[in-house]
């Protein structure tokens, strides 16, 4: 199974978007739940430098995908 992390501060994302995409075979976690989260340590917040909502977004999920060894989707 395929593990994607949510940089998100909000539970209840993960929760949607495991409803609104239903990809089998993948697993949706939380940042708390992904390797160096909550459960292992922390993980720093990235500076959010972008000039727009995706470049923000961008620099969240690759900031992420770098600290948990996971690929990782984002918003902002």
């Amino acid at each position: 199974m395929k593990t994607i992390v949510v940089a998100t501060g909000n539970p209840h994302k993960v929760e949607e978007l495991r409803a609104v995409l239903d990809l089998p075979g993948v697993r949706l976690i939380t940042l708390a739940d992904a390797p160096g989260g909550a459960g292992g340590g922390a993980i720093p917040e990235p500076a959010e430098t972008g000039r727009t909502f995706e470049e923000n977004a961008t620099i969240k999920a690759l900031a992420y995908a770098r600290a948990t060894g996971l690929p990782c989707i984002a918003d902002d």
